[in-house]
Protein backbone atom coordinates (compact mmCIF):
# COMPACT_ATOMS: atom_id res chain seq x y z
CA UNK A 1 0.00 0.00 0.00
CA UNK A 2 2.77 2.63 0.86
CA UNK A 3 4.11 2.27 -2.77
CA UNK A 4 0.70 2.55 -4.27
CA UNK A 5 0.56 5.82 -2.36
CA UNK A 6 3.86 7.27 -3.89
CA UNK A 7 2.84 5.88 -7.04
CA UNK A 8 -0.29 8.50 -6.42
CA UNK A 9 1.16 11.06 -5.16
CA UNK A 10 3.86 11.63 -7.41
CA UNK A 11 1.62 11.39 -10.07
CA UNK A 12 -0.68 14.64 -8.66
CA UNK A 13 2.35 16.12 -8.10
CA UNK A 14 2.92 16.34 -11.72
CA UNK A 15 -1.08 17.49 -12.34
CA UNK A 16 -0.11 19.78 -10.02
CA UNK A 17 2.65 21.21 -11.50
CA UNK A 18 0.72 21.41 -15.07
CA UNK A 19 -2.14 23.36 -13.63
CA UNK A 20 -0.52 26.20 -12.57
CA UNK A 21 1.01 27.09 -16.05
CA UNK A 22 -0.61 30.19 -18.13
CA UNK A 23 -2.22 29.08 -21.40
CA UNK A 24 0.16 32.06 -23.01
CA UNK A 25 10.50 14.11 -21.88
CA UNK A 26 18.26 2.11 -21.41
CA UNK A 27 14.69 3.70 -19.85
CA UNK A 28 9.49 6.00 -19.69
CA UNK A 29 8.29 3.29 -20.77
CA UNK A 30 7.48 4.07 -24.57
CA UNK A 31 8.43 7.20 -26.59
CA UNK A 32 5.79 7.57 -29.32
CA UNK A 33 6.70 11.07 -30.34
CA UNK A 34 10.26 10.17 -31.71
CA UNK A 35 9.19 9.96 -35.04
CA UNK A 36 10.24 11.70 -37.99
CA UNK A 37 8.61 11.27 -41.53
CA UNK A 38 10.87 11.37 -44.39
CA UNK A 39 8.58 13.84 -47.02
CA UNK A 40 5.90 16.16 -46.20
CA UNK A 41 2.79 14.67 -46.03
CA UNK A 42 -0.07 14.66 -48.18
CA UNK A 43 -3.28 17.10 -47.33
CA UNK A 44 -5.05 14.38 -46.69
CA UNK A 45 -3.38 12.94 -44.01
CA UNK A 46 -2.02 14.71 -40.59
CA UNK A 47 1.63 14.36 -39.38
CA UNK A 48 3.20 12.52 -36.25
CA UNK A 49 4.22 15.95 -34.37
CA UNK A 50 3.55 19.00 -33.51
CA UNK A 51 4.87 22.56 -33.67
CA UNK A 52 7.80 22.94 -31.11
CA UNK A 53 8.37 19.61 -29.67
CA UNK A 54 11.31 18.47 -28.72
CA UNK A 55 13.82 17.42 -31.27
CA UNK A 56 13.51 13.79 -32.31
CA UNK A 57 16.76 11.30 -31.66
CA UNK A 58 17.88 9.23 -34.40
CA UNK A 59 20.79 7.91 -32.61
CA UNK A 60 22.00 8.44 -29.04
CA UNK A 61 24.31 7.91 -26.13
CA UNK A 62 23.64 8.37 -22.63
CA UNK A 63 25.16 8.44 -19.67
CA UNK A 64 23.56 7.96 -15.83
CA UNK A 65 25.21 8.07 -12.69
CA UNK A 66 23.36 8.19 -8.78
CA UNK A 67 25.79 8.85 -6.10
CA UNK A 68 26.15 6.30 -2.78
CA UNK A 69 23.36 5.24 -1.80
CA UNK A 70 21.85 2.63 0.63
CA UNK A 71 20.17 -1.00 -0.20
CA UNK A 72 18.58 -3.52 2.17
CA UNK A 73 18.42 -7.43 0.17
CA UNK A 74 15.55 -8.81 2.29
CA UNK A 75 15.16 -12.62 2.97
CA UNK A 76 12.03 -15.16 1.61
CA UNK A 77 8.96 -13.89 2.96
CA UNK A 78 6.99 -17.48 3.03
CA UNK A 79 10.10 -18.53 5.82
CA UNK A 80 9.58 -15.87 9.01
CA UNK A 81 12.43 -18.03 10.87
CA UNK A 82 14.84 -17.30 8.83
CA UNK A 83 17.13 -13.97 8.42
CA UNK A 84 19.35 -13.61 5.12
CA UNK A 85 18.88 -9.82 5.29
CA UNK A 86 21.92 -7.54 4.35
CA UNK A 87 22.21 -3.96 4.59
CA UNK A 88 25.02 -2.72 2.06
CA UNK A 89 26.14 0.78 0.57
CA UNK A 90 26.19 0.96 -3.01
CA UNK A 91 28.74 3.40 -3.94
CA UNK A 92 27.58 4.24 -6.94
CA UNK A 93 25.50 2.92 -10.08
CA UNK A 94 26.12 3.91 -13.80
CA UNK A 95 24.67 2.83 -16.68
CA UNK A 96 25.55 3.18 -20.28
CA UNK A 97 22.50 3.72 -22.75
CA UNK A 98 22.89 3.26 -26.58
CA UNK A 99 19.52 3.83 -28.66
CA UNK A 100 18.92 4.53 -32.25
CA UNK A 101 15.43 5.34 -33.80
CA UNK A 102 15.23 5.17 -37.45
CA UNK A 103 12.59 5.19 -39.71
CA UNK A 104 12.09 2.22 -41.85
CA UNK A 105 8.96 3.00 -43.80
CA UNK A 106 8.24 6.72 -44.10
CA UNK A 107 5.47 7.45 -46.54
CA UNK A 108 2.69 9.94 -46.42
CA UNK A 109 0.30 7.85 -45.20
CA UNK A 110 1.87 5.51 -42.80
CA UNK A 111 5.43 5.56 -41.00
CA UNK A 112 7.21 2.89 -39.07
CA UNK A 113 10.43 3.10 -36.91
CA UNK A 114 12.54 0.63 -35.36
CA UNK A 115 13.64 1.56 -31.79
CA UNK A 116 17.12 -0.19 -30.98
CA UNK A 117 17.81 -0.43 -27.17
CA UNK A 118 21.00 -1.54 -25.45
CA UNK A 119 21.49 -0.22 -21.59
CA UNK A 120 24.47 -1.73 -19.13
CA UNK A 121 23.48 -0.80 -15.52
CA UNK A 122 26.84 -0.94 -13.12
CA UNK A 123 26.65 -1.37 -9.45
CA UNK A 124 29.88 -0.82 -6.97
CA UNK A 125 28.77 -2.67 -4.05
CA UNK A 126 29.97 -2.56 -0.33
CA UNK A 127 28.95 -4.86 2.82
CA UNK A 128 27.20 -7.91 0.26
CA UNK A 129 27.99 -10.20 2.96
CA UNK A 130 27.09 -12.82 0.21
CA UNK A 131 23.74 -11.89 -0.33
CA UNK A 132 22.71 -13.93 -3.53
CA UNK A 133 21.25 -10.19 -5.23
CA UNK A 134 24.11 -8.28 -4.13
CA UNK A 135 26.23 -10.36 -5.50
CA UNK A 136 24.47 -10.85 -8.67
CA UNK A 137 24.22 -6.81 -8.76
CA UNK A 138 27.73 -6.24 -7.84
CA UNK A 139 29.52 -9.18 -9.82
CA UNK A 140 27.00 -9.48 -13.08
CA UNK A 141 24.85 -6.09 -13.01
CA UNK A 142 21.66 -5.62 -15.47
CA UNK A 143 21.26 -4.82 -19.21
CA UNK A 144 18.21 -4.64 -21.15
CA UNK A 145 18.26 -4.87 -24.84
CA UNK A 146 15.70 -4.92 -27.32
CA UNK A 147 13.99 -3.55 -30.39
CA UNK A 148 10.51 -1.71 -31.21
CA UNK A 149 8.73 -1.08 -34.37
CA UNK A 150 6.39 2.35 -33.66
CA UNK A 151 3.47 2.41 -36.31
CA UNK A 152 2.20 5.86 -36.98
CA UNK A 153 -0.77 5.50 -39.59
CA UNK A 154 -3.25 8.95 -40.40
CA UNK A 155 -6.82 8.03 -40.98
CA UNK A 156 -7.28 11.24 -42.50
CA UNK A 157 -6.40 15.09 -41.58
CA UNK A 158 -7.47 14.71 -38.05
CA UNK A 159 -7.29 11.40 -36.65
CA UNK A 160 -4.77 8.47 -36.98
CA UNK A 161 -4.13 5.21 -35.03
CA UNK A 162 -0.40 5.14 -32.76
CA UNK A 163 1.01 0.96 -32.08
CA UNK A 164 3.82 -0.19 -30.77
CA UNK A 165 5.47 -3.54 -30.15
CA UNK A 166 8.47 -5.42 -30.10
CA UNK A 167 11.00 -7.39 -27.97
CA UNK A 168 13.55 -7.06 -25.23
CA UNK A 169 16.14 -9.84 -23.59
CA UNK A 170 16.57 -8.47 -19.67
CA UNK A 171 18.98 -10.33 -17.44
CA UNK A 172 22.32 -10.25 -15.32
CA UNK A 173 24.20 -10.93 -18.32
CA UNK A 174 26.81 -9.44 -20.66
CA UNK A 175 26.48 -8.54 -23.89
CA UNK A 176 29.58 -11.47 -24.83
CA UNK A 177 27.22 -13.80 -22.25
CA UNK A 178 23.81 -13.04 -23.40
CA UNK A 179 21.20 -15.59 -21.65
CA UNK A 180 18.02 -15.80 -23.15
CA UNK A 181 16.10 -18.22 -20.82
CA UNK A 182 13.36 -16.07 -19.25
CA UNK A 183 14.86 -13.00 -20.14
CA UNK A 184 12.40 -12.63 -23.33
CA UNK A 185 9.84 -9.45 -22.67
CA UNK A 186 7.46 -8.31 -25.24
CA UNK A 187 5.50 -5.19 -24.98
CA UNK A 188 2.75 -3.64 -26.79
CA UNK A 189 0.49 -0.77 -27.40
CA UNK A 190 -2.47 0.74 -29.17
CA UNK A 191 -3.58 4.34 -29.25
CA UNK A 192 -6.30 6.26 -31.02
CA UNK A 193 -6.04 9.73 -31.65
CA UNK A 194 -7.05 13.21 -32.73
CA UNK A 195 -5.20 16.03 -34.17
CA UNK A 196 -7.20 19.27 -34.51
CA UNK A 197 -4.30 21.29 -35.40
CA UNK A 198 -0.75 21.81 -35.81
CA UNK A 199 -0.07 22.63 -32.07
CA UNK A 200 -2.46 19.62 -30.46
CA UNK A 201 -1.99 15.77 -30.24
CA UNK A 202 -4.03 13.73 -28.00
CA UNK A 203 -4.93 9.90 -28.02
CA UNK A 204 -6.17 6.95 -25.82
CA UNK A 205 -5.73 3.41 -25.92
CA UNK A 206 -4.02 0.56 -23.49
CA UNK A 207 -0.56 -0.62 -22.76
CA UNK A 208 1.06 -4.03 -22.28
CA UNK A 209 3.62 -2.81 -19.96
CA UNK A 210 6.50 -3.23 -17.63
CA UNK A 211 5.88 0.10 -16.10
CA UNK A 212 5.95 -1.37 -12.09
CA UNK A 213 8.61 -4.01 -12.84
CA UNK A 214 6.66 -6.82 -13.48
CA UNK A 215 3.64 -7.31 -16.47
CA UNK A 216 1.18 -5.25 -16.22
CA UNK A 217 -2.62 -3.81 -18.61
CA UNK A 218 -2.85 -0.11 -18.31
CA UNK A 219 -4.75 2.58 -20.04
CA UNK A 220 -2.58 5.23 -21.87
CA UNK A 221 -3.37 8.94 -22.57
CA UNK A 222 -1.21 10.68 -24.91
CA UNK A 223 -1.02 14.35 -25.10
CA UNK A 224 0.86 16.88 -26.95
CA UNK A 225 0.38 20.26 -26.50
CA UNK A 226 2.21 23.84 -27.56
CA UNK A 227 0.57 26.69 -26.36
CA UNK A 228 -0.46 30.11 -28.25
CA UNK A 229 2.96 31.80 -28.07
CA UNK A 230 4.85 28.51 -29.01
CA UNK A 231 7.02 28.98 -26.04
CA UNK A 232 5.32 26.78 -23.34
CA UNK A 233 4.48 23.17 -23.83
CA UNK A 234 3.28 19.63 -22.72
CA UNK A 235 4.75 16.55 -23.58
CA UNK A 236 2.88 13.78 -21.88
CA UNK A 237 2.56 9.85 -22.28
CA UNK A 238 0.88 9.06 -19.00
CA UNK A 239 1.28 6.95 -16.61
CA UNK A 240 4.75 6.66 -18.00
CA UNK A 241 5.71 10.27 -18.40
CA UNK A 242 4.74 14.04 -18.39
CA UNK A 243 6.74 17.07 -18.78
CA UNK A 244 6.10 21.33 -18.96
CA UNK A 245 8.44 22.20 -22.34
CA UNK A 246 9.78 26.10 -22.35
CA UNK A 247 11.87 26.97 -25.49
CA UNK A 248 14.41 29.96 -25.01
CA UNK A 249 15.02 29.69 -28.77
CA UNK A 250 15.18 27.25 -31.74
CA UNK A 251 18.40 25.89 -30.31
CA UNK A 252 17.44 25.50 -26.60
CA UNK A 253 14.69 24.33 -24.59
CA UNK A 254 13.96 22.89 -20.84
CA UNK A 255 11.32 20.22 -19.26
CA UNK A 256 10.03 19.82 -16.13
CA UNK A 257 8.24 16.83 -15.33
CA UNK A 258 8.66 13.27 -13.81
CA UNK A 259 9.32 10.03 -15.78
CA UNK A 260 8.33 6.43 -14.78
CA UNK A 261 10.76 3.56 -15.92
CA UNK A 262 10.12 -0.31 -14.87
CA UNK A 263 11.58 -3.48 -16.38
CA UNK A 264 12.13 -7.69 -15.18
CA UNK A 265 15.12 -8.56 -15.16
CA UNK A 266 15.51 -12.87 -15.10
CA UNK A 267 18.38 -13.44 -12.61
CA UNK A 268 20.04 -16.80 -14.23
CA UNK A 269 22.75 -16.73 -11.79
CA UNK A 270 20.28 -16.91 -8.60
CA UNK A 271 20.67 -20.46 -7.90
CA UNK A 272 24.64 -20.38 -8.42
CA UNK A 273 24.57 -17.52 -5.70
CA UNK A 274 22.42 -18.80 -3.52
CA UNK A 275 23.62 -22.16 -2.96
CA UNK A 276 26.67 -20.98 -2.66
CA UNK A 277 25.39 -18.34 0.04
CA UNK A 278 23.29 -20.82 2.05
CA UNK A 279 23.26 -24.57 0.71
CA UNK A 280 21.03 -25.99 3.74
CA UNK A 281 18.72 -23.26 2.34
CA UNK A 282 16.71 -25.51 -0.30
CA UNK A 283 13.69 -22.83 -0.28
CA UNK A 284 16.53 -20.16 -1.14
CA UNK A 285 18.68 -21.89 -3.92
CA UNK A 286 15.49 -23.97 -5.50
CA UNK A 287 14.08 -20.94 -6.36
CA UNK A 288 13.12 -21.56 -10.41
CA UNK A 289 13.34 -18.34 -12.64
CA UNK A 290 13.81 -15.88 -10.19
CA UNK A 291 12.67 -11.69 -11.24
CA UNK A 292 13.88 -8.51 -9.98
CA UNK A 293 11.22 -6.44 -10.53
CA UNK A 294 12.82 -3.08 -10.75
CA UNK A 295 10.87 0.03 -11.05
CA UNK A 296 11.42 3.56 -10.17
CA UNK A 297 9.78 7.36 -10.33
CA UNK A 298 12.24 10.06 -11.53
CA UNK A 299 11.30 13.53 -11.33
CA UNK A 300 13.67 16.45 -12.41
CA UNK A 301 14.52 18.65 -15.28
CA UNK A 302 16.20 18.53 -18.58
CA UNK A 303 18.38 20.47 -20.46
CA UNK A 304 18.15 20.45 -24.20
CA UNK A 305 20.68 22.35 -26.39
CA UNK A 306 22.19 22.17 -30.19
CA UNK A 307 25.48 21.42 -30.79
CA UNK A 308 26.24 21.77 -34.05
CA UNK A 309 23.96 20.85 -37.18
CA UNK A 310 21.98 18.14 -36.07
CA UNK A 311 23.90 17.17 -32.35
CA UNK A 312 22.24 17.77 -29.28
CA UNK A 313 23.39 17.76 -25.89
CA UNK A 314 20.90 16.49 -23.38
CA UNK A 315 21.92 17.39 -19.39
CA UNK A 316 18.44 15.95 -16.78
CA UNK A 317 19.37 16.00 -13.09
CA UNK A 318 16.64 15.26 -10.45
CA UNK A 319 15.27 12.86 -7.56
CA UNK A 320 14.78 8.98 -8.32
CA UNK A 321 12.10 7.67 -6.08
CA UNK A 322 12.11 4.00 -6.13
CA UNK A 323 9.23 2.36 -6.67
CA UNK A 324 10.08 -1.53 -6.62
CA UNK A 325 12.88 -3.50 -5.87
CA UNK A 326 12.07 -6.73 -4.65
CA UNK A 327 12.28 -10.63 -5.98
CA UNK A 328 9.71 -12.92 -8.01
CA UNK A 329 9.86 -16.41 -8.90
CA UNK A 330 8.30 -18.09 -11.23
CA UNK A 331 9.03 -16.10 -14.25
CA UNK A 332 7.29 -13.43 -16.25
CA UNK A 333 3.86 -13.16 -14.42
CA UNK A 334 0.65 -10.68 -14.29
CA UNK A 335 0.90 -8.36 -11.45
CA UNK A 336 -1.27 -5.56 -11.25
CA UNK A 337 -0.41 -2.04 -9.16
CA UNK A 338 -1.45 -2.27 -6.13
CA UNK A 339 -1.60 -6.07 -6.24
CA UNK A 340 -1.34 -7.49 -2.09
CA UNK A 341 0.60 -10.94 -3.43
CA UNK A 342 3.93 -11.19 -1.41
CA UNK A 343 6.91 -11.07 -3.11
CA UNK A 344 9.67 -14.04 -2.83
CA UNK A 345 12.05 -11.89 -1.47
CA UNK A 346 11.18 -8.23 -0.60
CA UNK A 347 13.82 -5.04 -0.79
CA UNK A 348 14.60 -1.87 0.25
CA UNK A 349 16.46 0.82 -2.08
CA UNK A 350 17.40 4.41 -0.79
CA UNK A 351 15.84 6.81 -2.87
CA UNK A 352 18.38 9.10 -4.31
CA UNK A 353 19.69 12.02 -6.79
CA UNK A 354 20.38 10.68 -10.31
CA UNK A 355 22.84 12.81 -13.12
CA UNK A 356 21.85 11.73 -16.93
CA UNK A 357 24.22 13.44 -19.83
CA UNK A 358 23.66 12.41 -23.46
CA UNK A 359 24.77 13.37 -26.78
CA UNK A 360 21.91 12.68 -29.86
CA UNK A 361 21.91 13.25 -33.45
CA UNK A 362 18.40 14.43 -34.36
CA UNK A 363 16.30 14.42 -37.34
CA UNK A 364 16.29 17.55 -39.71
Amino acid sequence: MKKVQLFVITMLIGGALFSQVDSTNSEGDFDFSEFELATKPAKAFCNNKVLGQSPTTLVGVFYDFMPEHSITAGTPTANESVDISANAAINRSQCLELSTNLPIVSRNNILVNLNLIYQRQFYTIEGSNGHPLLETLNNNGLTRMGALFTIFKPLNEKTFLLGQFGFELNGDYAINTIQTDNALRLPASLLYGWKPNDRLMYAFGISRTYLGGALNYVPIIYYYHTFENEKWGIEAILPARAALRYRFDSKSLLKAGFTVIGATYALNDWSENAESYAPALNELWAAEAVELRRSEIRTGFTYQRQLSGFFWLSAEAGYRINYSFDLDQDGDFLRFFGSDEPYFIENDLQNQLYFNFGITYTSP
